[in-house]
């Protein structure tokens, strides 16, 4: 076994699907990508995984629906990947087997088409640092109200993405899926404010790189207009734009973001290439706010984009110019470092005092509120092999121990730092550390998180490590960790 595949995609599963020791781990995979998937089989058992693979008998595609014997598995996997030859005619089956594993698997890397060679490139990427951009990125997005694009190769369109929330797949949390290779930013567009000409000089989701660019004509979120020179290119747009009536309604803006990635024909990875964007038409259901429920979901990538955004404060700003992010000029950053709502969370040790101190310094420089909060563990499988089954604490038990841990969280506040109690915010929370702190911090309207990179005992130190480098990657606001 190639140790450079095992490695990149043991550093997937780890740093972007999280798979933890004990959990079971579903590849969906055919013999033509047999490779990939014996990679990730073997990364998984490295991680002391359980890896179960599913191999897509060939005589009975391209598929329709999902085949009976994958259904069970499917119900029983913590974590999945899939890793098959992608398809044209197989989009449907797709859109279908992400539904089933969104309901039932806990976290899911999309890889239809992956390759070797992606394993070697565009998965094997530092992914705090592409985490890091992406979030910054998106925190550019917010409050935006429209986007103008424009490109070298004729592009110029503009969308409405108001209260349409970018996300990415830098990091794939319960509940959620996303593309491997990772590496992009995306969000639904309003389905019937889109209009202008966006023209295709890159990739075409599941037909490959174009023959010649492709030119389609948008008015109110729909193609009206579809020309390429080459013939065969567009009777087969033309074809796949027919499966349904929402097939060529808007349903994705995306942006890519990996350094690893380039442009080979097959747009798993050129979407995810630095200097790219793509819109999609079809399908965006599972993304915030989408309505388009086609059967298909097909992206047009353009390159070296440039993006003018108005916001609803009246701003206009330019993040991506030549495909290049901009990043925030001086004046901007200044502004987005005037905190007032600050939250700081502690688990009770000598570092997290710490971490109280310097929360309370930031909140007092800036006339922030100061939120403090703790994160109580919540629920504990019985076992392992049984994961969905869990150790319910006595009622009585549960009450208590939240009583105690308010009046010790108050008294390490006054302890650090001699604030009455009218001066500060106190909120406990149940359940994984890092998503329950992002979720408080979205909740409370952080613009800052502050925690200790460590915490009590040896074990504690590991696990506090790993929950201020997970809040560092997926916080949409600022986060400063205290050693």
């Amino acid at each position: 076994m190639d140790e450079i595949l095992v490695s990149n995609a043991r550093k997937a599963l780890s740093q972007v699907l999280d798979l933890r020791p004990g959990e079971s781990f579903l590849v969906v995979t055919d013999e033509e990508t047999r490779p990939v998937a014996e990679a990730f089989e073997e990364a998984a058992r490295s991680l002391d995984a359980s890896p179960v693979p599913y191999v897509i008998p060939g005589d009975i595609r391209p598929l329709k629906e999902i085949p009976p014997g994958l259904a069970p598995l499917i119900e029983q996997a913590d974590i999945a990947v899939t890793c098959f030859v992608g398809r044209p005619e197989e989009t449907p089956f797709r859109i279908e087997l992400i539904r089933a594993m969104s309901r039932s698997v806990r976290r899911l890397g999309h890889g239809p088409g992956m390759t070797e060679n992606m394993l070697r490139g565009p998965v094997g990427v530092d992914y705090t640092a592409m985490a890091g951009t992406a979030n910054r990125l998106m925190e550019r997005m917010q409050g935006a109200i429209t986007v103008h694009i424009t490109a070298p190769g004729g592009t110029h369109l503009t969308l409405n993405v108001a209260n349409r929330p970018f996300m990415t797949d830098t990091v794939i949390e319960d509940g959620k899926w996303g593309n491997l290779p990772a590496g992009e930013i995306w969000c639904a567009p309003v389905e019937d404010a889109a209009s202008g000409i966006l023209v295709c000089d890159g990739s075409i989701g599941d037909l490959g790189q174009v023959p010649s660019p492709v030119s389609i004509t948008l008015t109110d979120g729909r193609i009206t207009d579809v020309d390429c020179d080459d013939d065969a290119c567009l009777h087969r747009l033309r074809e796949v734009l027919a499966v349904d009536d929402e097939a060529k309604i808007i349903g994705e803006l995306g942006i890519g973001l990996n350094p690893g990635a380039g442009l080979t024909g097959n747009l798993l990875e050129d979407e995810k290439a630095g200097g790219t964007a793509h819109i999609a038409f079809g399908n965006n259901e599972d993304m915030g706010g989408g309505r388009n429920r086609s059967a298909t979901h097909r992206d047009f990538l353009f390159q070296e984009p440039t993006f003018t955004v108005s916001y609803a404060d009246g701003r206009v700003e330019k993040p991506i110019v030549d495909g290049e992010i901009v990043e925030a000029r001086d004046d901007e950053a200044s502004v987005s470092t005037s905190y007032d709502n600050v939250l700081v969370a502690v688990d009770f040790s000598d570092a997290s005092m710490g971490a109280i101190k310097v929360a309370d310094a930031v909140a007092r420089r800036n006339g922030a509120r100061l939120t403090v909060c703790h994160v109580i563990p919540g629920k504990v499988p019985v076992s392992p092999l049984f994961p969905h089954y869990v150790a319910m604490p006595e009622p009585e038990m549960a009450k208590r121990e939240w009583s105690e841990t308010a009046l010790q969280l108050q008294e390490m506040v006054q302890e650090a730092i001699g604030r009455d109690e009218s001066e500060f915010e106190t909120r406990i929370v149940s359940g994984q550390p890092a998503p329950e702190i992002i979720g408080l911090a979205e909740t409370v309207g952080a613009d800052i998180i502050i925690l200790a990179s460590r915490g009590l005992s040896r074990i504690a130190r590991v696990v506090m490590g790993s929950v201020a480098e997970s809040v560092v990657r997926r916080a949409r606001c600022h986060v400063l960790v205290v050693r």
